[in-house]
């Protein structure tokens, strides 16, 4: 596996000449003498990390009479003072592998179509904190994915149940955040047509309201609610439509494995962050999608290691395949920790929150979610949250993470309460 550090590097630096890069690398920081002023607005972040398979409990969750390392853990104890494990904690569902959109959103809505089953869902936290971040960037948040999922693996939905999906082409994302519209005028009219276009929409919806009953009326608000969010995207955009994006020498090839390409979402988030483009993230890790290298084969996912029933050589796999994940997240943690961020990190200023809606992938439990927080300014102190099973909703950790966001709430979904004596 290469490093991703140098393999970036070469994709965004190679074929550069002409195009005027912003200093974001590692090897060229800025020092915090230069860049300390007077702040007008501290801001934080939040990235959401989740995996669909959950984490091996055996090698994840710590235990209070055991002082050794959970292996899954080891490639992030380089900075063990800036994380928490939290185990204990659940949404209170049963759902299995249909259970893990609930991870951001505490609630799991199963609405069944026949044999089929839909699962309905609530704003995620993500989302909720990108009303307040968010406000003053370029894009209220990012859905981004380590590979191609399912559409009923979304980690982030919106306040009218609408699943986000996130984007799992580099190229895309690349040309989103860094590559400006040549023609803004031209973007501005066909965003004005949009515009128009949900006008129309909108009055033939109205005029409908009042011929149809009160069920069929709920459906139609909810419909508004959908156009009106729209509406808002496209303002967003035509205020920016004049504003040119962060110069970024360009992306010149697409990575070729799961775990390359998480790690240049990674760096990508690292950017966006960076340059203000959005302060709030999610990155979806899927079941399956681009291969995994493991002992120089090629798997097509690790879905089946994930049900090892407890098979020691399956066992060793799994686990070191979600070493693999951990040590993207490491990656993506120091590059936080090489970004300057007015007068701190930008480490010090992003939550970054990692887990699942699986507890137990083998069992398919929602019980003792795997839940690891970092950064932003919580306190983290070496050692990690252990709660009884059962007894603290993970909703609980939510309501103090966006407390210490600055966002006013003291309920999140099924929360009854928060952890603040612990993490904050």
């Amino acid at each position: 596996m290469r490093n991703i550090a140098y393999l970036n590097r070469r994709q965004f630096l190679r074929n550069a000449s002409g195009v005027m890069a912003l200093p974001f690398l590692n090897s060229l920081p800025l020092p915090l003498t230069a860049a300390a002023q007077p702040i007008v607005e501290a801001r934080k972040r939040l990235v959401c990390v989740g995996t669909f398979l959950g984490m091996y409990p055996g090698e994840w969750h710590p235990q209070k009479d055991d002082s050794r390392t959970p292996r899954i853990l080891e490639p992030l104890m380089a900075h063990r003072n800036d994380f928490t494990v939290v185990s204990g904690v659940d949404h209170g569902i049963n759902g299995g592998h249909k259970g893990t959109p609930s991870f951001l959103s505490g609630v799991y809505k199963p609405e069944y179509i026949g044999e089929s089953v839909m699962v309905r869902n609530e704003i995620t936290i993500d989302q909720l904190a990108a009303k307040t971040l968010s406000r003053n960037s370029r894009y209220h948040s990012l859905q981004l994915g380590a590979s191609e999922g399912k559409p009923t693996q979304t980690l982030s939905w919106d306040e009218n149940g609408v699943p986000l999906l996130p984007e799992a082409d580099p190229m895309k994302v690349f040309q989103k955040l860094f590559v400006s519209d040549l023609k803004p005028e031209a973007a501005s009219r066909a965003m004005s047509f949009k515009r128009s276009v949900l006008d129309m929409v909108a009055e033939d919806a109205k005029a409908l309201q009042k011929e149809i009953g009160r069920e069929d009326r709920e459906k139609i608000d909810a419909y508004f609610s959908s156009i009106r969010d729209v509406e808002k995207r496209i303002e967003r955009q035509q205020q920016w439509v004049n504003t040119p994006k962060p110069g970024i020498p360009p992306l010149m090839e697409r990575p070729t494995t799961f775990h390359e390409n998480l790690d240049l979402m990674f760096e990508m988030t690292a950017l966006a962050l960076q340059h203000d483009s959005t302060r709030v993230a999610s990155i979806e890790l899927p079941a399956g999608g681009l291969p995994i290298i493991l002992d120089g084969n090629q798997l097509s996912g690790y879905h089946g290691q994930s049900h090892h029933g407890k098979d020691p050589e399956v066992v060793n796999e799994l686990v070191r395949i979600e070493q693999m994940h951990i040590r993207s997240l490491e990656k993506f943690i120091a590059r936080l920790k090489g970004i300057v961020d007015d007068d701190a990190y930008l480490f010090d200023r992003t939550q970054i929150l990692f887990g699942s809606g699986m507890g137990n992938g083998s069992s398919h439990s929602n019980k003792n979610l795997p839940v690891l927080v970092a950064g932003g300014g919580l306190k983290h102190t070496g050692k990690d949250i252990i709660f009884k099973e059962g007894k603290t909703p993970l909703c609980n950790v939510f309501v103090t993470m966006l407390q210490k966001l600055g966002i006013e709430t003291e309920s999140f979904a099924s929360s009854t309460g928060n952890i603040n004596n612990e993490l904050a």
